[in-house]
C-alpha cells in the first residue's frame, strides 16, 4: 500500500512510503505524523491541501487535483480535520 506523509501541519505531503496496512499505526507513531493511503487520491510529494481540494504546483501554478466524487476524498478530509470518518 503506498501511503502520505503528512507534514507536522497536515497540509502538505512530505513523503510517500510503501508499506503493508497493518504496519500503518506502527509507522504513524515512530515517525510522529499521519499517514493516509495515497492512491485512491493519485496524491504526490509537495501536493498540499488548500482550503476544500488538493492542490499540486504544475509550471509554477496550484492547479486543483481532480479527484472529483473519489469516496477516498471524506476519510481523507477527516484525517486532516482529526477526525473519524465514520
Amino acid at each position: 500500500m503506498r501511503f502520505a506523509v503528512l507534514n507536522a501541519d497536515g497540509d502538505m505531503i512530505e513523503n510517500i512510503i510503501v508499506a503493508r496496512e497493518d504496519q500503518r499505526q506502527e509507522l504513524e507513531e515512530a515517525l510522529g505524523r499521519t499517514l493516509m493511503d495515497a492512491a485512491p487520491l493519485g496524491l504526490e510529494i509537495g501536493d498540499l491541501k488548500n482550503g476544500e481540494a488538493w492542490t499540486r504546483n504544475i509550471d509554477g501554478e496550484q492547479v486543483q487535483l481532480p479527484i472529483g466524487d473519489n469516496p477516498a476524498v471524506a476519510e481523507a478530509i477527516a484525517i486532516l480535520e482529526g477526525v473519524d470518518a465514520e
